[in-house]
């Protein structure tokens, strides 16, 4: 993995276990992953350490960016950490971490999420606007 980190810090109108959950609850998940107007189809959703999930985002446009990943972490509420990798063509990407804090702030939520290992500035700036845009619909989904 290279050493390029990107670090989003948002509030949410929910809980702990509320914002938890909408990362691991498939139906949720569908809802929120990706961009705003990308949709998503749920192949595998095994939450546990050492557990996989697979998912595919569909573009509006119609194209198709398959997800795959290993669970490292799951703490409910309260710290979630998985590996993420892309498929790009017939051949996976680098594999990248992502990890998730909860923390109750009164009647609400900060999650900080800390995605790691991208391979420069570019793909991480395109992975802060993909993660901003898809909790933007999670803001929604919670609300």
């Amino acid at each position: 993995m290279a050493d390029v980190t990107l670090v989003i810090k948002r509030t949410f109108d929910a809980t702990p276990e509320e914002v938890f959950k909408a990362w691991i609850d498939p139906k949720q998940v569908a809802q929120w992953y990706g961009p705003e107007g990308f949709t998503n189809d749920i192949h595998e959703m095994d939450v546990r350490e050492g557990g996989s999930y697979r998912l595919t985002m569909r573009v509006p446009n119609g194209d198709t960016h398959p997800l795959r990943g290993v669970f490292k972490t799951v703490q409910p509420p309260t710290k979630l950490v998985f590996t993420w990798q892309w498929q790009h063509g017939e051949k996976w990407g680098a594999e990248t971490l992502v990890a998730v804090e909860f923390k109750a702030v009164g009647d609400k939520t900060e999650m900080t999420m800390t995605h790691e290992g991208f391979a420069d500035e570019k793909e991480k700036e395109m992975h802060n606007q993909g993660w901003s845009s898809s909790f933007n619909k999670l803001e929604k989904l919670l609300s």
